[in-house]
């Protein structure tokens, strides 16, 4: 049949009405498989065209049902579309639909017109924010890959999500901002299409985990004072929000970039033990973020890295760190009077609790002088290597410990993240280094306690450290991690790891890869509910 001269070439013959009489007719042209429904109305026979594939799992719409209200439903998992505009009304994803031309002789034609690019962004981004709001993981997938083959750039469900839960953090930054940058950039050292919609739709999954059901949480105005140092830390040590936020917001508003207010953002961060070291983490990854998604996303990430600094725990006023502010002063009253005296001994760390292993690393600064103080970074980073081989993970089962010996595998990765985050921090402020040495020295006295040296320690070692890295990657990428808190501190602490190995030395190269081995093959619990009831109980029943 001949196709009327004012139709635009992307018209093609599908079927006829008479075709479409004993039921639909799957309609194939290149890469399209479309489904064409004849439903009888009062005015007689209309036709409807949609994809033939449900966009839940791929199964044919041609075998689904058709109601009186033009509403098809996919017979495999009930998910039901609207045949008019293929809105899905049950289940998720909308259908695509294509607009049909009956001609006089009863051909029935289809428009397979491509949307323009803005168009498909814009109903791909529809798309992905209910997913989000879902936290709906393979609608998640399905977008991202839409996104891909339409040719428009992936990493917008990046940014936009960074944008649709920015404002659901009730106390800033969290952990999905921070390993967002790490599940990108490892996205980006893969070529193929698969491993690199995993990596993003982990981004887009824990941002959506920890904004889900979250109301909004407004950041202040932008303030009326210009952006400086002083005031931002003045503002975030004295715990004023609104005032931390404000500035912020009046320098993105002044044009700075992320790398000019970066050195407050650092010193606050390390001005106290804060978080149990997230905030610096936070810090060197939303930098990371901003480097690679683009300065647009200031606006989204900044704001909240400022309330968490602010609302962040300041573990060094707990008695356990308590020596820390004072040993902190007392490596400043050294001044320029510090030379280079004599190597560092990393054994003598062993055993020690944390003032042991404070006044270790303020002696270990003042022997070792400005120009070494990498070598105590690294003395101190292969510590806590060391401790991951000899965690003891009875700690981490035992559900009958008092709540300051409830500790986990984190704890020791935290370790590791965090030191990765000194060195590379510290390096752009190098007067925030014996800030971070110390508190490295917190995380190696905190964890000495939980050591079972009786470990044995070579059955961990890495002899190909190529493959190793290698079987990590196919973890990261299929870890079975339900909670994405978990699967955060996996990656993060893989590539931490892994960033790390050209700057160490033999030795310590050879405890960071044994420590990760261990920890990646250690079951990870994820859920202590007898501690958490005995606790509950001990606690509550003081006071009855």
């Amino acid at each position: 049949m001949s196709v009327s001269a004012n139709i635009s070439p992307n018209w093609q013959q599908a079927t006829t009405l008479d075709e479409l009489v004993d039921g639909p007719v799957v309609f194939k042209s290149g890469r399209r498989q479309l489904a064409v429904f004849r439903v009888e109305t009062v005015g007689g026979p209309t036709v409807y065209a949609v994809d033939n594939r449900c966009p839940h799992e791929g199964y044919p719409l041609a075998e689904g049902t058709v109601d009186e209200s033009c509403q098809l439903t996919c017979n495999w998992h009930n998910w039901k579309f609207r045949l008019d505009d293929g809105k899905c009304v049950l289940g998720g994803d909308n259908l695509r639909r294509y607009d049909v031309r009956v001609e006089a002789d009863g051909g029935v034609l289809v428009d397979l017109s491509e949307a323009t690019p803005g168009q498909q962004r814009a109903e791909i981004l529809g798309g992905l924010q209910t997913a989000f709001r879902e936290r709906d993981f393979g609608r998640i997938c399905r977008e991202i890959t839409r996104m891909h083959f339409c040719e428009l750039d992936p990493l917008d469900a990046v940014r936009e999500a960074l944008w649709w839960a920015h404002d659901r953090f009730e106390y800033g930054t969290t952990h999905a901002v921070a390993v967002a940058a790490d599940w990108v950039g490892l996205a980006d050292g893969y070529d193929d299409w698969e491993r690199r919609l995993v990596c993003l739709a982990e981004c887009v999954d824990h941002l959506a985990f920890d904004a889900l059901r979250h109301p909004e949480y407004a950041y202040a105005k932008a303030s009326e004072s210009e952006f400086s140092t002083g005031a931002f830390l003045a503002a975030v040590e004295a715990e004023r929000r609104e005032e931390a936020e404000g500035l912020v917001l009046r320098g993105i508003d002044d044009g700075l970039h992320f790398d000019d207010m970066q050195p407050a953002f650092a010193a606050a961060a390390l001005a106290h033990y804060n978080d149990f070291g997230h905030s610096l983490i936070y810090v060197q990854k939303t930098g990371e973020l901003i480097e690679r998604l683009g300065p647009e996303i200031q606006q989204w990430v900044l704001p909240p890295l400022a309330r968490s600094l602010v609302y962040a725990t300041r573990e060094d006023q707990i008695p356990e760190f308590g020596d820390y502010a004072a040993t902190l002063e007392s490596v400043r009253s050294l001044g320029a009077a510090t030379e280079a005296t004599g190597d560092l001994d990393g054994e003598s760390l062993a055993g020690h609790g944390v003032r042991g292993c404070l006044a270790w690393t303020l002696d270990a600064i003042r022997r070792a002088g400005p120009e070494r103080v990498e070598e105590v970074h690294e003395v101190l980073f292969a510590a806590s290597a060391r401790q991951m081989v000899f965690y003891d993970t009875d700690f981490q089962d035992a559900f009958d410990r008092s709540v300051n010996d409830s500790v986990g595998w984190l704890s020791f990765t935290h370790a590791l993240t965090f030191s990765h985050a000194v060195r590379t921090v510290c390096r752009q402020n190098p007067l925030l280094w014996n800030a971070g040495l110390l508190q490295m020295a917190c995380f190696v006295g905190r964890n000495q306690k939980y050591q079972d040296r009786s470990i044995d320690a070579g059955a961990w070692q890495v002899e190909d450290s190529g493959a190793f890295l290698e079987t990590v990657h196919g973890v990261l990428l299929d870890h079975g991690l339900r909670d994405p808190i978990f699967s955060a501190h996996l990656v993060k602490t893989s590539l931490a790891i892994e960033k790390e190995l050209d700057e160490a030395s033999e030795s310590t190269r050879a405890w960071l890869l044994s420590g990760l081995n261990r920890f990646l093959n250690s079951p990870l619990k994820q859920k202590h509910v007898r501690r958490l009831a005995r606790q509950a109980i001990d606690l509550v029943g003081r006071d009855y």
